[in-house]
């Protein structure tokens, strides 16, 4: 996947929790926008949502093997 492919879905993901939270981080304060994040926290969203698109992407595992 592509750099910016994968910067775009952390930044849906990110959009997603949002709207979903009314806009609330896990403490209850805003969210920052996307951009004010950082360079480690906007890492930690793209690795998250690179291991979704490998985990529903990736060929269904055989019964009896995990």
């Amino acid at each position: 996947m592509a750099a910016d492919n994968r910067a775009r879905l952390a930044r849906s993901a990110y959009t997603a929790y949002g709207e979903t939270t009314g806009g609330r981080n896990h403490r209850g304060e805003p969210m920052p926008a996307w951009e004010d994040l950082g360079e480690l926290i906007q890492q930690a969203w793209i690795a998250a949502a690179i291991a979704v698109a490998q985990a529903v992407t990736a060929p269904p595992r055989s019964e009896g093997h995990q």
